[in-house]
């Protein structure tokens, strides 16, 4: 298990302590007796699963995690799941001894439940090493969340999507993919976003936030459609974009992101899954450069649902933070193929200032972004992002849009 990964996520997001308050009142204690039966009968379940991994869901007061943690397995790890964060730091100042190199009991803390699943899943626990357990002492609302992380991780089918050139024995074709995109003239690297493109991709289609598209020509492997129409909102411009796309599936990519080169060239295994309609993708806003990224506190995996089936129904609401409705079926968590966010590092403060005064503008007054300097980082290489060689990319199937 990949025990560095939670390890240092976590210690990024309890040094930063972003608005949780830095204190939590201690809970009542458990009685004693109860917590022996419980620990007794969760290390039982570990045991006949034959599993590697015990994940409890919740701190509460700690009494239950220390109880585990002291009938542990040498062979087995305990994973403590925490969306607290003040209560996740008070408990590891008082047991020093967990997190550490080579402890076997970990605190994985963030507030995102969506970070809690990646990190299980990609520091190796999955539905068939590990056994869960709900901690007796949580509240009723802390208790139905954690309910939701459970079923949302025993429903999520490990898979790995093989990339279709390596089936070119048997003549696999390219998935037929449009790719829709919207954009101001004056965003930064337009040059590196087009070229980005592979040649297999049908059509990049793109609406210019203008009234007529700039007389500009960009390397791009791909052919482009270049159309225009002012800005007025988000979800109408992306359906504007969705109603001009041709092909099967659709992605759309803002101007300030970029998929690898090795993701893009493992893409084409999204599409080949059997009865998928739709992935899911995690945001790297990679701050304040290319060898790190925004975590903690919702800012990862920012999950994007960006690859959809280009079906009847499918369309975007809301005019600022739009959504993708009309999904459904299975889609997929999509865990190392990362959308490269590069917003912090190729536009001005100046420029991202009034961005947001627009997505503010735009909302009609319901949201109000405010730009900061300070925010919890990790390095890139913590989380995984796929390579062409290994030839597939790994993610999660859920039978139903978890949106």
């Amino acid at each position: 298990m990949n025990t560095t990964l939670i390890e240092q996520y976590t210690a990024a997001v309890l040094e930063f302590g972003f608005r949780d308050g830095g204190t939590v009142p201690p809970p009542a204690p458990s009685d004693p007796a109860e917590v022996a039966a419980f620990a007794e009968r969760s290390l039982r379940i570990l045991d006949k699963s034959k599993g590697e991994v015990l994940v409890l869901f919740g701190l509460g007061g700690g009494e239950h995690a220390l109880a585990l943690a002291a009938g542990l397995p040498e062979t087995a790890r305990l994973v403590v799941c925490e969306t607290d964060p003040a209560t996740a730091r008070a408990f590891l100042a008082a047991h020093p001894a967990w997190n550490g190199p080579n402890s076997r009991a970990l605190v994985l803390a963030d507030t995102s439940p969506w970070a809690q699943l990646y990190l299980l899943a990609m520091g190796g626990a999955r539905p068939d090493n590990a056994a869960l357990v709900l901690n007796p002492a949580l509240p009723e609302e802390a208790r139905t969340q954690y309910r939701n992380l459970q079923r949302l991780f025993v429903n999520a089918r490990p898979h790995q999507a093989i990339n279709s050139s390596y089936l070119s024995h048997v003549g696999v074709q390219a998935p037929d993919l449009s790719v829709g995109v919207i954009l101001a003239p004056d965003e930064p690297g337009l040059d590196e976003f087009f070229v980005q493109f592979p040649d297999w991709v049908r059509e990049v289609v793109v609406f210019w936030d203008a009234e007529e598209a700039p007389d500009r020509d960009f390397a791009c492997a791909a052919p482009i459609r270049h159309l225009a129409h002012p800005l007025d909102d988000f979800a109408a411009q992306r359906n504007r974009v969705l109603d001009d796309c041709e092909g099967d599936w659709v992605l759309f990519l803002d101007g300030d992101e970029r998929f690898s080169e090795d993701v893009w060239g493992l893409l084409t295994a999204c599409m080949l899954v059997k009865r998928l309609t739709a992935c899911w993708f995690p945001r790297l806003t990679l701050y304040p450069d290319e060898t790190r990224c925004k975590a903690g506190y919702g800012l990862w995996p920012d999950l994007q649902l960006r690859l959809f089936r280009n079906e009847p129904g499918v369309r975007f609401t809301r005019p600022v933070h739009e959504r993708l409705t009309g999904v459904k079926g299975r889609t997929a968590l999509v865990l190392d193929a990362p959308i490269l966010h590069y917003s912090r590092l190729t536009k001005s403060p100046e420029a991202l200032a009034t961005k947001l005064k627009r997505f503010d503008a735009a909302s009609g007054g319901a949201i109000s972004h405010v730009l900061s300097d300070d925010y919890p980082t990790i390095p890139r290489a913590l989380l995984s992002e796929a390579t062409f060689l290994v030839g597939s990319l790994s993610m999660l199937l859920l039978e139903e849009n978890p949106a």
